[in-house]
């Protein structure tokens, strides 16, 4: 009898939680983030499950960020620097949405973090696709300075622009960040070869 009261007592437990969970992320954004610090690292965790809203305040949300231009993956890059998370995430959601901050304010926080962690996973998985384009450098290189040769997303802009013939960079940044990115895994893969090609030609040529 008494297991069973105090299964009973855990069941009600567990039910008030999950519904005090639930009631904290109806609330606006703005309040929300006012509870945070006092939230524990279990909980901060389990908010990052939470999914992305098919609308927003009237705008379409997309599931992932295929098709995104380079200048959206850019601005959501410089998302990240805003300062404390409340403005940041704010900033994120405005720049893919263009719901004004203030209605992100005030929109449901389940809302905004859906969103928030469906462009942080999708900018981490795209992050992961330029780096794996980034190969290894050689000591001849490396004393040549090839380090000072990293510009940035403007540099990426610059190369594109000028392998192609485009004189704007504005409509570089308008296209999907797929192009490029495939552009410049064609010329990665054709340097590699290049390189392997070189190493073999010098080998044979030592050994004549």
């Amino acid at each position: 009898m008494k297991a069973n009261k105090y299964i009973e007592r855990l069941r009600r437990t567990r039910d008030k939680g999950a519904q005090m969970r639930h009631a904290r992320l109806r609330l606006p954004w703005s309040r929300f983030c006012a509870l945070i610090p006092y939230m524990t690292k279990d909980t901060i965790e389990g908010l990052k499950t939470i999914e992305a809203p098919v609308k927003f305040r009237g705008h379409d949300v997309p599931r992932d960020l295929q098709m995104a231009d380079f200048g959206t993956l850019i601005r959501l890059q410089g998302c990240g620097g805003k300062g404390e998370w409340f403005w940041s995430s704010m900033a994120i959601v405005d720049t893919l949405t263009g719901a004004k901050q203030e209605a992100v304010a005030t929109a449901p926080a389940a809302d905004v973090l859906g969103i928030v962690n469906m462009v942080e996973r999708e900018m981490e998985r795209i992050g992961r696709l330029f780096q794996s384009l980034q190969g290894g450098t050689s000591g001849d290189e490396v004393a040549a300075g090839i380090d000072r040769l990293d510009f940035g997303a403007f540099g990426i802009v610059d190369w594109y622009a000028r392998r192609m013939g485009i004189v704007d960079h504005e409509e570089v940044f308008a296209l999907p960040w797929q192009r490029i990115f495939q552009c410049m895994k064609i010329d990665h893969e054709n340097n590699e070869f290049e390189k392997r090609y070189r190493k073999i030609i010098e080998q044979r040529s030592k050994h004549k």
